[in-house]
């Protein structure tokens, strides 16, 4: 017993999306047509993606992060770094890994300046940052990968730019809203002067992984393509990833894919008549995967887009906010969860604005 708890504990995600795939089935039974017309392209980029961060750990790539977060000395300057990193990074692996791989760093180096009080403050302003930033691009959140095959590249890009754009302010008053007087307090430690591990062709192997990614978001190539060009490649350089990998999230867009595939025609009835609304009530209640996943089939793509991107701002059941509340740990979940609903309200105010504009 103990044993399944542990499992569903670090891999709720899989499970949960498991069972929905199981109770799809009662409202259609899968059929071939079904798993052909799944979302394959945004499966294909799970792939990769997953494989490049895995990669990118193993080859301690991240750590090249912390050595340019040590220059900056004060709170202000450290949050805006972490903040300016999220956000350049996450339109490439998506919002998700953005913060699943920074903020870890962001609350070593405050652990070890002294300032895990700032701690929660730091992770609402990068899990913010990341979920601004993916906005831009289809490869920045699970939604719009799972959207954007059926809206296209031009219409993706002439949606989200708006998004984009208006998030921009958000993310630069988060820091003073959320740290104050304290931007200005310097923070000291004698930082540890050590060599990363790692083989450099390695690292520059996975770092142009990471642009495969993104050819493989804007349809550049097919996805049957990209998985057969990634096992083969990893295949001869390095084997070893596929042990290490976390397939967690790449089973759980599988499962929900299916499962949306069952549950087209009650999801489009629903969602057919004042969709962005409910779409968005609905990614508040469920988050925007499931939400994109489920009801894409039945609705307009355009308006599906807004909606999702609309309700994963307003909303801590995100899946880059649910990552970085496991991250922060059990003392500052609450602190976590009161400043980034701070935020991400800010943000959702600004997206409404971008969609009645």
């Amino acid at each position: 017993m103990k044993q399944i708890e542990a499992v569903f504990k670090n891999h709720p995600l899989p499970i949960v999306s498991f069972f929905i795939m199981l109770l799809s089935f009662l409202v259609n039974a899968p059929t071939g047509e079904m798993v052909v017309s799944m979302e394959w392209n945004g499966i294909a980029m799970a792939f990769v993606m997953t494989m490049t961060l895995s990669g990118l750990k193993k080859e301690r790539v991240v750590e090249g992060i912390r050595k340019s977060g040590a220059v900056f000395t004060h709170l202000g300057s450290l949050a805006a770094f972490f903040a300016v990193m999220a956000f350049i990074l996450s339109p490439f692996i998506t919002s998700l890994f953005a913060v699943s791989s920074i903020l870890p760093i962001a609350i070593s180096m405050l652990e070890e300046r002294e300032r895990k009080d700032e701690c929660a403050s730091f992770a609402a302003i990068i899990t913010l940052s990341a979920i601004a930033g993916g906005t831009l691009l289809p490869g920045g959140s699970w939604h719009n990968i799972a959207l954007h095959k059926s809206i296209g590249d031009a219409s993706f890009l002439k949606t989200m730019l708006p998004f984009f754009l208006i998030s921009i302010p958000a993310v630069a008053l988060s820091i003073p809203l959320l740290l104050g007087k304290r931007m200005q307090e310097r923070t000291y430690i004698t930082e540890k002067n050590e060599n990363s591990n790692g083989n450099k062709g390695m690292k520059m192997l996975y770092v142009c992984f990471a642009f495969i990614t993104l050819l493989s978001s804007l349809s550049l190539f097919r996805w049957i393509d990209i998985v057969i060009f990634t096992i083969a490649i990893l295949l001869v350089f390095d084997r070893t990833v596929f042990l290490k990998a976390d397939y967690s999230l790449l089973l759980s867009v599988v499962f929900l894919s299916l499962a949306g595939e069952c549950l087209a025609p009650l999801m489009g009835n629903f969602l057919s008549t004042g969709a962005v609304w409910k779409e968005a009530v609905a990614t508040e209640i469920i988050g925007g995967l499931p939400v994109a996943l489920l009801a894409a089939p039945g609705v307009d793509g355009q308006m599906l887009l807004k909606a999702v991107n609309i309700g994963s701002a307003g909303t801590i059941l995100s899946l880059p906010a649910l990552s970085a509340l496991k991250i922060v740990g059990k003392e500052n979940r609450k602190a976590f969860a009161l400043r980034y609903t701070l935020l991400s309200a800010l943000l959702l105010v600004l997206f409404i604005a971008a969609v009645l504009i």
